[in-house]
C-alpha cells in the first residue's frame, strides 16, 4: 500500500510532538555548579569537576574532570598563583605553553577579554602535547597526541596574575570549554584576537 506524501509528513510531525511531550517540552537544564574560592577568585564550576587536595603550594585549586567517551584519561583544571608579581609576564607564559605542543599539526588561538574577576588572555592550543610529568625541576614529559590546553592569564582586581589551566584529551577539554569561561564569568563572543610578538610562539 502506498503512503501518500502528506501522510509521511503527518507521521514525522506527530513523532516530534510525542518526543517533546515525553521530555516535558522543556530544554535540557544547565549543569549544576559549585562555588569555589581560589585565593581572591570566586569560581562557579560544574559539580562534575571533582576538587582534589592541591599537590603544590602554588596551586590554589585543583580539579579532575571525568573523561568523555572516546578519551583514555581524565582532564585537569588548576588555578596557579606564584605570589605578588610572580609567574612571569603574559608573553613568556604564552610562548612556553605553545611550545609544550609539538609543531606538527599544532593549532593555536589567542584571545583576550574581560570578566567580573578581571581582564584575561586565553591561549587555546591543541595537537600533540609534551605533558609535564612529576616536579617541574625534573623537566620530564610524556607525549600525548590529540590533546588540548586552555590556559588563562587572569589579572585579578588586586592586580596580581592568576594562571588557570584546563588540560587533557581534546574531547574532554572541548566538552568543558564553555564551563571554563563560565567559571570566571567570561563571554567568548566578547573576546578579541590577541597577538604575540613575531619572535614568539615558534
Amino acid at each position: 500500500m502506498r503512503v501518500r506524501p502528506w501522510r509521511v509528513f503527518d507521521l514525522i510531525l506527530l513523532s516530534a510532538i510525542a518526543a517533546c511531550l515525553a521530555s516535558g517540552g522543556r530544554a535540557e537544564e544547565p549543569a549544576k555548579t559549585q562555588s569555589v574560592t581560589a585565593g581572591p577568585l570566586k569560581l562557579a564550576v560544574p559539580e562534575t569537576w571533582k576538587q582534589k587536595e592541591a599537590t603544590s603550594r602554588f596551586r590554589l585549586a585543583q580539579f579532575t574532570l571525568p573523561k568523555v567517551a572516546g578519551d583514555a584519561e581524565d582532564a585537569e583544571f588548576v588555578v596557579y598563583f606564584f605570589g605578588a608579581g610572580g609567574g612571569g609576564g603574559p608573553e613568556a607564559n604564552l610562548d612556553r605553553w605553545i611550545k609544550q605542543f609539538q609543531t606538527q599539526e599544532r593549532k593555536v588561538k589567542l584571545t583576550s577579554g574581560k570578566s567580573p574577576q578581571g581582564e584575561y588572555i586565553l591561549a587555546d592550543v591543541s595537537g600533540t602535547w609534551n605533558k609535564p610529568i612529576g616536579p617541574p625541576i625534573a623537566q620530564k614529559t610524556k607525549e600525548m597526541p590529540g590533546a588540548r590546553a586552555l590556559s588563562i592569564i587572569l589579572t585579578g582586581k588586586d592586580q596580581n596574575n592568576y594562571f588557570l589551566r584546563l588540560t587533557g584529551p581534546e574531547k574532554t577539554v572541548s566538552a568543558n570549554a564553555d564551563a571554563l569561561r563560565a567559571a570566571i564569568g567570561a563571554d567568548a563572543k566578547a573576546e578579541k584576537a590577541y597577538a604575540l610578538p613575531e619572535s614568539s610562539g615558534n
